[in-house]
């Protein structure tokens, strides 16, 4: 089957599972697909630890103090095997979360913890950190498993066994480090993510609901409350405390920033950091996403949404010069570049960089119709 979509389909609806991985998986594709632009018609190296940051953000919500479990727990002698091999990893990880913010976890949090892990910048206690890095290693081990036995036929029949990034014939996503552990997803498939991924993720968020709510549960749940819990937005932020400063910073030496929807000059005490792809799309802290604007438009009138092709396009001028204020600073500059790289594989001038971040926001709102203004 050459076809992405009858892979997918049959993936998702006729393939044998014995917990919910394989749908954990085709959902963390789908978004990385999403959210790492690259070049049509190639293999994509995927390593395992992208994958299980994407994990480590869907299954959030099933761990803690009401559990709600992916699959049959096995009994045996040793005592109860659990449904998945990370849950106690992951529900200590949400456990030190919610006794650093103090507050109890909401069902998609975890999105949160993830963007200020990967951006780093002192956003997260150093216990923390480890914490997150040690439990999405756990997570990593686990995404083994429906790589393997995904497809019809032989074990790897669909994605081939995992092996150092470096040694793969493929397109390595962003940020892949060479040694670290990776598969390749066939062309036709991601090609499908990429085009198809509203249909993708319906489909399945669709059959993941189907699915848990077939499995014995200590409270039984039903497959509209797994799907609520699957399409959560986070509730909170993470504030954004040194990327604010180091703003303020820059206008008090200086520099004059422009609101890109308004086009009106910023003042040290009268700006908002926008995240131009919102938290409730994609919680995304790189600093390319965060830009100066006016707060009345950014809390009145963009809030969640995205903007539409032609204020994207009259942006691009005040996002250039944002860029460039950001790259020429020393504090700002190598933070982000880092980002630049990791998210779009190359270093890119401000002016590359607006047109860069601007189709990647179209993309975003057409492949999952994110309302625009």
């Amino acid at each position: 089957m050459d076809d992405g979509r009858a892979v997918l389909a049959t993936l998702l609806r006729h393939e044998a599972k014995s917990n919910s991985y394989k749908f954990a998986l085709v959902r963390a594709l789908n978004d990385l697909a999403l959210l790492y632009p690259g070049p049509s018609g190639q293999r994509v190296i995927v390593p395992l630890r992208l994958v299980a940051e994407r994990w480590l953000v869907s299954y959030w919500a099933f761990v803690g103090n009401a559990p709600v479990y992916q699959g049959p727990r096995a009994r045996r002698a040793v005592g109860t095997v659990q449904d998945l091999s990370f849950r106690e990893a992951l529900t200590a990880l949400r456990g030190a979360w919610e006794e650093w913010t103090g507050t109890c976890s909401g069902p998609a949090d975890g999105a949160l913890l993830l963007a200020a892990f990967q951006v780093g910048r002192g956003s997260l206690p150093e216990p923390l950190r480890r914490l997150t890095q040690a439990t999405i290693s756990a997570i990593a081990q686990a995404v083994r498993q429906p790589v393997r036995y995904a497809g019809t036929g032989n074990a790897h029949a669909l994605f081939g066994a995992p092996a150092p990034a470096g040694t793969l014939s493929g397109h390595p996503l962003p940020g892949t480090r060479p040694a670290e552990p990776a598969f390749v997803v066939p062309a036709a498939l991601w090609q499908t993510c990429r085009d198809l991924s509203l249909w993708v993720e319906a489909l399945c968020l669709h059959e993941w609901s189907l699915y848990v709510e077939r499995v014995t549960q200590d409270v039984p749940v039903s497959r509209g409350q797994v799907f609520t819990l699957l399409t959560s937005s986070p509730v909170a932020r993470i504030p954004l405390t040194w990327e604010r400063h180091q703003v303020q910073l820059l206008m008090l030496e200086g520099a004059v920033f422009h609101c890109p929807w308004t086009h009106k000059s910023l003042t040290p005490q009268g700006f908002d950091l926008d995240h131009l792809i919102p938290l409730s799309a994609h919680p995304l802290n790189d600093l390319w996403n965060l830009v100066p604007s006016d707060p009345v438009h950014n809390q009145r009138v963009k809030r969640a949404r995205l903007p539409d092709s032609a204020r994207l396009h009259s942006a691009l001028q005040a996002l250039e010069q944002t860029y460039r204020l950001y790259g020429q600073q020393s504090s700002t500059g190598p933070v982000l570049r880092r980002d630049v790289l990791a998210r779009f594989g190359v270093p890119l001038a401000a002016g590359a960089l607006a047109q860069q971040v601007c189709g990647l926001v179209d993309h975003v709102a057409e492949a999952r119709n994110v309302p625009r203004y």
